[in-house]
């Protein structure tokens, strides 16, 4: 091609300006109101025009043009064959050409993507003959989903119509295609799955994104040869109640997701925190009593998304086809149960004829529900559709006959999470329990949770059904409890309080009281019941952020438990509400906790514990360090280690691994009163680096715990646990677990060792940690952004949990150097840390603080606590206004 008026760059100028003109229009449209599928069509029509004439381009002056139309044509697939395009969505291409003899087609083609390039087209392009794309759409469901979608562009159309045919033939009526599409989405969606409601979903690809519309057009087309919702609306195949509901989820996804690309300028389908604050903002939302705004939007998104899901979900189980060799299996192997089941291998039947009869009440589809739990059994898709239909007809009340199917069915263990989720698919829970229906959807706008606040309640009651097989003392506690119903249907309802009015736990006591009532049980159960629902936050926060060995916070926590078999429930509810917070908030250090803790109470209520006697433990701690000390080369007496050992708290000895104390007391040994040990290990496991300072120098420990804090913030260290101890004898021996931001992996040890000698320095006085902080701040070094959670900070005083300290609990955003902020406030009140719990999830932080006054006493003079509360929201709201 020759380019005798425009030179090559201003021709590639000119083709980039196309791209662009593309999506300024989009962007216009989007300002003045359009919706998303209107914008997505116009998108994909101007860029059929683009495409279009760069074959002109490209064909110009080229005297093999008719040829090269006639060897091949140009087919859109994928998402440019469906006709809907996001701004920055890949442009998909098939170059469609015949057996042989397509020389001129091949050269015009790779002439052509060039072309498309120099536009900034994101082009994803094959080139096939028909025969090719048939043999790999057969091995590949991608490609078989792609070919779905063809659309004719440009060439010879005949070849086209070839494909087209011969691609029907094979898919068609195909029961394997069905399945390839559904293995296709197998990677985000799966019939067995359940939607994550991930709180940064995306758009496209998550389990209710735009995929799922996409699957509804495979699977339509592989069982009847349609591919749009207004066809299979017509053939009956959805109903018009799911047909519009569809429509009105494509349109909002859509829209979104218009807005992603446009806001990020590049391809972007993942809705971030940030996105959903920013989108919220643009579109005016208001903040309801008891939801922030964003938490309204998402709501709105997960709706139309657990709505996408679940009419994708029951189209795909009720038009998958069912081989005739596994219908003669299911035919041999089943059996009739109660005369109106078919129980088969794989899932109840229900004749057609028989469904009315049993969707009629409450108590007859109650009826099927314990029979499919007996069986460990699903309940096929058609059956379940039919009660789909049937719940919104229902009276409201519920008979004792219903309540105790209701009961039985949560007695069971492996059983009871699908069917669980069933009933909510269906509305038979919303029913049953009504107050299931306002936390559909809800959200907790953090970066803690990663599940929506139905989708958490039900992999919660999930994940203790798992407890059974636990071979520890979870497993133990499970096996114990004789009513595993009431612990069932705790997990089920902990939760429903959220997004009201006032403490979630409270509200959620008194829906508690009513459901208790509601499923007729006797009036101790109830209030067991509402026992640990109010109670289900508090075992999780004396484990990981009070001091447990204090007999007084143990006693308080008893008297309002009351019986050792409502403890075990909490210990297991607890353990549940944890773990289905999401991947990986369940830890071995939280277990070890909880696990002791349990123990400690059980032993108030009943006199015993699962293990050990806290006396025993203590005497297996000092026997372990001893026989570890006195078998070494440089052996020490037993009395020298038992006296050393009993001036440690009981805290110290029972959460410190033997081995770690066997090497505190090595270093103590070798201690005068002028040393400061410093040492720093690397942990591969938790890819973080641990530093411990030892030392009886009374200049350092008069105020060793803000100095390290800040020399660590001084080197960029991120601390994320602290551990304080200081023996009866004046003792520091202080733990802290980092992560070097100035290293990926493991720090070399030329880095650990200067941190180390800083430490020692600071801590002997010959260098601030001011002049550290300003030594180490590197220029242009920017903070963290906004914090996206936008709760708010609070210090919290609690002068009741302990007899000897002040526990001073500051909830803040995750910044860096905030710690040593806070810790030197509390230096300069005239204040001891005692015990430091340093907690981060993502951009949040809990600090614990257990402090006493110089002198030993515990503040709690009325006066000197708003003094103590006053200077540290002084602090906290400073430090913020100085890092904006």
């Amino acid at each position: 091609m020759a380019y005798s008026k425009e030179s090559l760059v201003d021709v590639i100028a000119r083709r980039k300006a196309k791209l662009k003109q593309i999506r300024e229009k989009a962007r216009q449209m989007f300002e003045s109101g359009a919706s998303g599928i209107e914008i997505a069509q116009a998108i994909c029509i101007a860029t059929d025009r683009v495409l279009l004439d760069l074959i002109e381009e490209t064909l110009a002056g080229n005297p093999a043009a008719q040829t090269i139309a006639d060897q091949g044509a140009i087919v859109a697939v994928g998402g440019t064959g469906r006709g809907e395009l996001a701004p920055y969505s890949d442009i998909d291409l098939l170059f469609l050409h015949e057996r042989s003899g397509t020389n001129e087609f091949m050269e015009f083609v790779s002439k052509y993507v060039q072309n498309c390039w120099d536009c900034k087209f994101q082009l994803g392009h094959s080139s096939r003959d028909v025969s090719t794309c048939i043999q790999l759409a057969k091995q590949d469901p991608q490609i078989a989903t792609c070919l779905i979608e063809a659309r004719f562009l440009w060439g010879n159309k005949k070849l086209f119509q070839q494909l087209e045919q011969r691609f029907r033939s094979f898919a068609v009526g195909n029961p394997s295609f069905i399945e390839s599409c559904l293995e296709a989405r197998s990677p985000n969606w799966h019939e067995h799955k359940p939607p994550a409601q991930e709180l940064e979903p995306d758009i496209k690809s998550s389990s209710g994104g735009l995929r799922d519309l996409h699957l509804i057009r495979w699977v339509g087309y592989g069982r009847y040869g349609v591919r749009g919702i207004d066809e299979l609306e017509q053939k009956g195949c959805i109903t018009s109640e799911d047909a519009t509901n569809l429509r009105t989820a494509q349109e909002f996804l859509t829209r979104i997701r218009i807005d992603l690309h446009l806001d990020a300028n590049r391809e972007q389908d993942l809705l971030t925190k940030d996105a959903q604050l920013r989108i919220t903002k643009d579109r005016n939302i208001q903040s309801t009593p008891t939801q922030r705004a964003v938490e309204v939007f998402m709501r709105e998104y997960f709706h139309h998304s657990s709505v996408m899901f679940d009419i994708t979900r029951r189209f795909a189980a009720l038009e998958r086809p069912r081989s005739f060799a596994r219908q003669t299996r299911d035919l041999l192997m089943g059996h009739r149960s109660e005369g109106i089941y078919f129980v088969g291998p794989e899932r109840i039947e229900v004749a057609l004829k028989n469904i009315p009869q049993v969707i009629e009440s409450v108590e007859s589809i109650l009826r099927l529900y314990k029979a499919a739990a007996l069986y460990n059994l699903k309940i096929s898709p058609q059956v379940l559709e039919s009660i789909k239909q049937a719940v919104p007809e229902l009276p409201t009340e519920i008979s004792k006959p219903a309540a105790d199917l209701f009961l039985d069915i949560f007695r069971c263990t492996k059983a009871l999470g699908p069917l669980l989720r069933s009933m909510f698919d269906t509305g038979l829970l919303d029913l049953i329990v009504p107050d299931v229906t306002h936390v559909r959807n809800l959200l907790q706008f953090n970066q803690y949770h990663h599940f929506t606040v139905d989708e958490h309640t039900l992999r919660a009651v999930e994940t203790a059904t798992l407890f059974e097989g636990d071979k520890g003392p979870i497993g133990g506690a499970y096996a114990e409890i004789n009513r595993k119903e009431i612990l069932h249907l705790a997990l089920l309802l902990h939760d429903l309080g959220k997004g009201m009015e006032g403490p979630h736990s409270e509200i959620g006591e008194g829906i508690a009281l009513r459901i208790g009532e509601r499923l007729y049980l006797p009036k101790t159960q109830t209030e067991q019941l509402a026992v640990l629902v109010r109670q289900h936050l508090v075992m999780a926060d004396l484990a990981f952020r009070r001091d447990f060995t204090d007999t007084a916070l143990i006693l308080k926590f008893t008297q309002d438990i009351g019986t050792p078999d409502t403890l075990r429930m909490l210990f297991l509810l607890t353990v549940a509400d944890v773990t289905a917070v999401g991947p990986g908030t369940w830890t071995d250090w939280k277990a070890n906790l909880l696990t002791e803790l349990f123990d400690r109470c059980l032993l108030m209520l009943s006199g015993k514990r699962y293990s050990l006697l806290e006396a025993e433990l203590l005497q297996k701690a000092k026997d372990g360090v001893c026989q570890q000390l006195t078998t070494q080369r440089n052996q020490h007496s037993i009395e020298w280690v038992s006296t050393q050992l009993d001036g440690f708290s009981a805290y110290y000895l029972t959460s410190t691994p033997q081995d770690k104390i066997a090497d505190d007391l090595l270093v103590i040994c070798d201690l005068d009163d002028e040393t400061i040990h410093v040492s720093g290990t690397w942990k591969a496991e938790t890819l973080t680096t641990e530093y411990r300072v030892i030392t009886k120098n009374q200049i350092s420990t008069r105020s060793c715990f803000h100095k390290m804090v800040g020399t660590l913030s001084a080197k960029r260290m991120e601390i994320l646990s602290a551990d304080i101890n200081t023996t009866a004898a004046g003792v520091v021996v202080d733990r802290f677990n980092v992560k070097d931001n100035d290293y990926t992996g493991e720090p070399p040890s030329h880095r650990i060792a200067e941190v180390c000698k800083i430490l020692r320095s600071v801590l002997k006085n010959e260098v601030t940690v001011e002049d550290l902080l300003l030594r180490n701040t590197r220029y242009g070094e920017k903070d963290k952004g906004k914090p996206v959670a936008g709760l708010p900070m609070r210090v919290k005083i609690d002068t009741s949990s302990s007899d000897s300290r002040t526990i001073i609990d500051v909830f803040a955003y995750d910044r860096h150097g905030l710690l040593y902020s806070v810790s030197k406030a509390i230096f300069n009140l005239g204040l001891s840390v005692d015990i430091a719990k340093i907690t981060t999830h993502y951009d949040q932080v809990l600090d614990v603080f257990y402090v006493q006054e110089k002198d030993g006493s515990k503040p709690k003079s009325e006066e000197r606590l708003e003094q103590i509360q006053a200077q540290l929201e002084q602090t906290l709201n400073e430090f913020f206004a100085s890092t904006e």
